[in-house]
C-alpha cells in the first residue's frame, strides 16, 4: 500500500489557493476597477476616483465645482450601473469649509420638513431665502429619488445628494 505524503498535498493546496486568489483579484483590478475608474474619470467635474472592491464596493469621487451636481450624479449612477451591473452607493467628496458644513445643517431642518410635508416648491424657494440670508449661493434641484442641494462661496463649494421616497411608492398594488 502506498503512502500518502502530507506535506505535498497540503503545500499543492496552497499553492492552488494562492493562485487562484491572486487571478481573481486581477480580474476584479483589471476587468472591473481599472475600467470602472476609467470611465468615471472622463465624466466633466470629476477629478480623482477611488474604487475598493468589496461588497459593497465603496466608490469615492471628488468632485471639482460643477454647473449642475444632478447630471453629474445621474452620469456617475449610470457608469457604475453599466460597468458593476447594480447601482451602487457613491461617496461624492466636495471643498467644503466648517462655514458651509454649519450652513447646511442650518438648511437641514427646511430640506426635511419639505420632504416630510410634500412642500417641494415651497422648500426650495425657503431654501433659497435662507441661503441669500446667509450669504451663500445655492442650488436645490430633485427627481424622484434624490435632493441635490449645491452651496458656494468662495473658492469652497459643497454637495449633498439626500435620498427620499415620494408617498404613496414602493408598496404593493391592489
Amino acid at each position: 500500500m502506498s503512502r500518502i505524503r502530507l506535506v505535498p498535498i497540503i503545500f499543492i493546496m496552497l499553492v492552488s489557493l494562492v493562485v487562484l486568489f491572486g487571478g481573481w483579484q486581477a480580474y476584479q483590478r483589471l476587468n472591473l476597477v481599472n475600467p470602472l475608474k476609467t470611465k468615471l474619470q472622463t465624466i466633466q467635474g470629476v477629478q480623482s476616483v477611488q474604487v475598493v472592491n468589496g461588497n459593497p464596493n465603496v466608490i469615492t469621487v471628488q468632485l471639482g465645482k460643477v454647473k449642475d451636481l444632478q447630471t453629474t450624479y445621474h452620469s456617475l449612477t449610470q457608469t457604475i450601473t453599466e460597468t458593476l451591473g447594480s447601482n451602487q452607493p457613491i461617496t461624492i467628496l466636495d471643498h467644503r469649509n466648517s462655514i458651509l458644513t454649519q450652513d447646511d445643517e442650518s438648511l437641514q431642518p427646511i430640506i426635511l420638513e419639505g420632504l416630510a410635508k410634500g412642500n417641494y416648491v415651497e422648500m426650495i424657494l425657503q431654501v433659497k431665502q435662507a441661503a441669500v440670508k446667509l450669504g451663500i449661493n445655492v442650488r436645490v434641484t430633485m427627481d424622484s429619488q434624490n435632493v441635490f442641494v449645491q452651496l458656494e462661496q468662495g473658492s469652497y463649494y459643497l454637495y449633498d445628494v439626500q435620498s427620499y421616497h415620494l408617498p404613496g411608492t414602493g408598496g404593493a398594488a391592489s
